[in-house]
This record gives C-alpha cells, structure tokens and sequence, in this order.
C-alpha cells in the first residue's frame, strides 16, 4: 500500500510536473509571437495621416522654392556676356553721341553766324549793302529805276533831280534849278560815284544809256577805295531823316574842296542822294543844305 500510494503520488507529482513544463513551453511560445507582433507595429509605419514633420519635409517652402528659382531663370555672367556689351556699346556711343553734341555757347555762336550769312546773302540779292567794301560797293546807292526827287535848298529853293535811266552802271538824270538845265550821266562802280556826262541846256533829254561809253571822268563826287584823301566814310550804316521820310543804312561820305570847303552827301540804298550840305569858309563863305522833300516814281 505504502509503494502504491508512493507510486501514485510520484505519478502525481509527475504529472503536475509535466504540465507545468508544458504551460512553460506554451507560455514561452506565446511569447514570442507577441514580441514579434509589437516589433511588428513599432516598425511598420502609420498609414493614418502623415506628421508634420513628414509634411515639412515632403514639401519645400515658398523660400526654398524661390532660393532654387534664380539656379533656372537667371544666366550666370559668364554664361551670357554678350548682353552686357551692349549695353557698354550704347553707353560709349552714348557718351560720343554727347560729345559731339555743340553746347549751348557753341549753338549760340553758330547761330550768329546763320544770322550775319543771311543778312549777308539777302543784301546781295536786293544789291543793298551796309557797307562800300561788299560785293556790290556803291552800286547798291544806285537809284532803283526812273523816278523824279524833289529837293528844298535853304528852305527857299526847289532842285529836281529827274532820273531818266538806269542800267547796271549808269544812272542819267536831268537836274532843274531855275532856269538852269543840266544832263548828267552818272557811273557807280563798287568804291566810286563819277560824273562821266554833262550837257547844259540839252536839246534831246531822252534816255542815251543804250549805247553810251564812257570817255572821261567830269567829277568824283564819292570815292570809298582809300586811294584819296579828300574824301572820309563818316558812316556806312547811318538812319538819316528828312522831310520826305527816314532812310536806313545810309552811306554818308565828306569831300574836301581845296582847305575851305566841305561837302557832306548821304546817299541811301535804290534812291541815291538824299542829303547835300556845303560849307565854304572862305572870305565869302556860305552854307547851303538840300534835302529831299518829294519823290515821284
């Protein structure tokens, strides 16, 4: 009985030794399914919603974005210098451009010039000149045409100058003074005004000029070429008055007679004389001035 109840309690004991083992082993083999599952979910990622960190790193900032942008649109120097020389290219031909642009002084200048040229070329074409050394000298004081002045002498006594004809070199008058008549041909040439024909009391008063000639010099009432010294330019571009009216540009010229007595004309452009004083200092000396006071054209 003794061995039989020592038997049945080794049995027993064996028995709940077995099952213990076998709840180890099953507890060890459970185990091990559970530690692979929470490795399992640690390492497999949530597929909810991405973090934030994630998002930040998925999608670049507007600021990293526009540091990358210049990388594309805008050309390093050295890839394109051929757009910069242009622009030197323009700067130099700017800078030339403003060189050789005038100043304000320069302009002013040349502009002067234009003006004296033009008032130089207009004087030529209307044969009017300022002075005896231009082109046309005296010739412009020639009276433009047929035309009859009418002088006051010492506001007493009338003298007319009737011009009958002018050519390119002569003008021929008939002068009234009373019961004096005179014919005279008159030459202009650039420095000199001559009587080159005088007739007193002529019977035939028409025009001669066709085919006259000069054949010898009767009087030098002006000469402006220097080469006499009874003659002196008072003025080459004098307003003279008279009753008649003003006259502008007017050549006013003295001759001496002798050591006594002087004689001043005026002469203005496309009228001729318009003006005489004679002053005569002598023992009998006298003064007598003439003036234009009509003209008929």
């Amino acid at each position: 009985m003794k061995k039989l109840s020592f038997i049945a309690l080794f049995f027993v004991l064996l028995l709940s030794a077995c099952s213990g083992t076998d709840v180890d082993q099953a507890d060890q083999l459970e185990e091990p399914e559970n530690s692979e599952t929470e490795t399992t979910e640690e390492e497999t990622p949530s597929e909810e919603t991405p973090s934030e960190d994630t998002e930040e790193e998925a999608e670049p900032s507007e600021e990293e974005q526009t540091e990358e942008a210049p990388v594309e649109e805008e050309p390093s120097k050295e890839e394109a210098p051929t757009e910069e020389e242009p622009e030197v290219e323009e700067e130099d031909q700017s800078q030339e451009a403003a060189a050789e642009e005038p100043t304000e002084e320069e302009q002013s200048e040349e502009t002067k010039d234009e003006e004296e040229d033009t008032v130089s070329s207009a004087s030529d074409d209307s044969e009017e000149t300022e002075k005896a050394g231009s082109s046309a000298g005296l010739k412009a004081y020639m009276p433009k045409g047929p035309m009859t002045k009418t002088f006051t002498q010492n506001e007493d006594y009338k003298v007319k100058h009737e011009v009958v004809d002018v050519n390119d070199r002569f003008v021929q008058q008939i002068v009234t003074f009373g019961d004096m008549v005179t014919l005279q041909i008159l030459e202009f040439t650039e420095g000199r005004i001559a009587v080159v024909y005088q007739e007193s009391n002529p019977e035939d008063t028409s025009s001669q000029l066709e085919s006259f000639e000069a054949h010898e010099t009767i009087d030098v009432l002006v000469d402006a070429t220097g080469g006499s010294e009874n003659f002196q330019i008072l003025d080459e571009a004098q307003t003279t008055a008279t009753p008649y009216g003003e006259f502008e540009n007017v050549f006013v010229v003295q001759r001496t007679s002798g050591s006594k007595v002087t004689s001043m004309y005026h002469y203005a452009p496309d009228y001729g004389l318009i003006r005489e004083k004679v002053e005569d200092k002598g023992d009998n000396g006298y003064t007598m001035t003439s003036e234009l006071t009509e003209i008929q054209e």
